[in-house]
């Protein structure tokens, strides 16, 4: 196993010199396909695709594989398991995660807007409710309006409501969702959601009812390799802990 991890980061480090060292790039400024959990209206472009790495409490790691098919279509994959890093065996993820992603309308006065599923959860699977620590979104909508701001940079606006319909905690309400993204300069964004915890907040649930806030900081260089890294539950929602969680990411975004 650990020679398995040891080859990967080698060869994300490799793709990482590469992309710094290429003078041919994608273009300025990737969509945003997430904020930190939930989605936005952005997609990857036909011919674009992407690998995302995320570290978690728990010595959680996930990984995930994008691609943009069509216009306005995309797909990927993900997997991931928890005590990763750490001691003892890593407890690995049920299922592989599906994402499947759609563009309604592009951006234009009017905001874009996107429907999709995506089965991946993440964190501590807990068999005896059926579900991940941070459930995954199943059916969403969203929409998506950036503005710009001139020397104060650009600023985009999300929103949307989800239906998770397969994980079976007694909790299947639609939800709801918002977030910004900020532009701090042209390489470093501010990144913050609520995530409403409608679908969490019954008497078996994980929540207290508070909704789940979320914010981080993006740094994007050589314009397709992104670190970030977020602050999770700043409203210290979900019971059984009393601390901020902490996450690491990783993006790659490259073309055909």
């Amino acid at each position: 196993m650990k020679k398995v991890i040891l080859f990967f980061l080698v060869i994300f480090l490799l793709q990482g010199a590469n992309a710094l060292c290429q003078t041919q790039t994608l273009a300025q400024r990737v969509e945003i396909q997430e904020l930190i959990d939930q989605p936005t209206a952005g997609s990857l472009e036909k011919g674009e695709y992407g690998f995302d790495l995320r570290f978690f409490p728990h010595g959680g790691a996930q990984g995930s594989l994008r691609a943009g098919l069509f216009d306005r279509f995309m797909i990927g994959v993900s997997y991931g398991a928890i005590n990763i890093i750490g001691r003892g065996e890593p407890e690995w993820n049920e299922l592989p995660g599906v994402l499947i992603k759609y563009r309604l309308f592009e951006e234009t006065d009017l905001p874009a807007v996107s429907i999709g599923f995506d089965s991946q959860g993440y964190g501590l699977y807990m068999k005896d409710i059926d579900r991940y620590e941070v459930k995954a979104k199943g059916l969403f909508a969203v929409m998506s309006k950036n503005f710009s701001m001139g020397y104060l940079g650009t600023l985009g606006l999300h929103g949307g409501v989800n239906f998770n319909t397969f994980e079976d905690d007694d909790d299947r309400n639609m939800n709801g969702f918002v977030g910004f993204d900020k532009s701090i300069n042209d390489q470093a964004s501010l990144v913050a959601e609520y995530n409403l915890g409608f679908d969490d907040n019954n008497n078996h649930a994980l929540g207290r009812e508070r909704g789940y806030l979320n914010a981080g900081i993006r740094w994007i260089f050589a314009e397709q390799l992104g670190i970030e890294f977020n602050f999770k539950d700043i409203l210290e929602n979900q019971k059984d802990t009393s601390s901020i969680a902490r996450e690491l990411r990783i993006t790659y975004v490259e073309s055909f």
